[in-house]
């Protein structure tokens, strides 16, 4: 049994695992637990759609369009919206699970905010859609992530204007692959974040417990990008980012008390998909190890524990959903390579 496969059996035992840990956080009539204390359900349909369950997938994905959204298709304000920061990256979350439950209503809507929040002058979605002094500046998480969502729908308009983004933001970076800037305004590149946005603005890749899943989701969404266009640009700037982490410390892999490489793997699994040229197997394999060490006895995974010791609940809602799909991703990849090896 080749090293692939045995990584790929336990990794699908740790996925039943969260799978069974999420079923468990679902009422009956599509409910999500603690959805009085925040929002840890915004993955939840996606997610439950890559794992087959679609019928809880459907519940809760029902659930959040009576109770979850507002009329504009946007978060309701309270739990549900939260502070409102990054809006477009949760937003996006919920756009893929109406996608690929077929909710097509559902899809619409959150689509409308989405092209609401997009910067007419960038292509990138919003930090701080409330405005204030971060009122026109974007970010790469919530660009990417609303650019993945825009390719799974065939929204290559909007797509088009995120891969121009995440490719200037790549062109102007000044200190590759060490530093990683993911910040824009329509001036260029934020190369100096203010301080609440420093340690997610400039990621620094030789320094430990850094916000390292960045170059993962820009990975993603160019990988996509390029399987769905033909792009080879944008297939070549999906590898470029990756090499932040390639090259970066190997903390980022070996702390336990951080989960913040886990885009690296689901970035990884992309472009292995979308590129036959490139071999990033051993990376594939390692990455399903970090995953199965971080998971929680109980199938769950938390957020990295120098940031949260103790989670809430809709912290561990979040982080397991996350991990279970970005463990999806890596199931695919690992499959893809033992199919191109026969």
């Amino acid at each position: 049994m080749s090293e692939a496969r045995e990584a790929g059996l336990r990794l699908r035992a740790a996925r039943d695992r969260a799978r069974d840990w999420m079923l468990g956080h679902v009422g009956a009539d599509g409910t999500p637990a603690a959805h009085d204390q925040g929002n840890g359900w915004s993955r939840f349909p996606w997610t439950l759609a890559l794992l087959g369950e679609t019928g809880a997938g459907h519940a809760v994905l029902e659930w959040a369009s009576h109770n979850g959204l507002g009329a504009n298709g946007d978060f309701a304000a309270g739990p549900a919206y939260g502070a409102g920061r990054f809006s477009a990256y949760p937003i996006g979350h919920l756009t893929m699970g109406a996608l690929l439950l077929e909710r097509h209503d559902v899809a619409e809507r959150l689509f409308g905010r989405l092209e609401a929040l997009q910067d007419t002058a960038t292509g990138g979605m919003p930090v701080d859609p409330q405005g204030g002094e971060l009122a026109h500046v974007t970010d790469l998480l919530s660009s990417a992530q609303a650019g993945i969502a825009a390719v799974l729908a065939g929204k290559m308009d909007m797509a088009r204007q995120v891969r121009d983004w995440i490719l200037a933001c790549l062109a102007e970076q000044p200190e590759m692959p060490r530093m990683v800037y993911t910040l824009r305004t329509a001036q260029g590149l934020v190369t100096e974040p203010p301080g609440a946005l420093q340690w997610i603005g400039a990621v620094d890749f030789t320094k430990p417990r850094q916000a390292y899943f960045y170059p993962g989701i820009a990975a993603v969404f160019l990988a996509m990008y390029a399987m769905r266009s033909g792009d080879t640009e944008a297939l070549a700037a999906g590898h470029d980012y990756l090499s932040a982490n390639l090259n970066g410390t190997q903390q980022q892999f070996d702390d336990i008390a951080s989960v913040q490489a886990c885009k690296f793997a689901w970035g990884a699994a992309l472009m292995q998909i979308a590129d036959p040229a490139v071999d990033y197997s051993d990376w594939l394999v390692k990455m399903a190890d970090w995953f199965i060490a971080r998971q929680r006895p109980d199938g769950s995974w938390g957020p990295s524990t120098f940031v949260s010791n103790e989670p809430a609940v809709t912290e561990l809602m979040t982080k397991t959903a996350e991990h279970a799909m970005e463990v999806t991703a890596v199931l695919a990849a690992l499959s893809v390579v033992q199919a191109r090896s026969q």
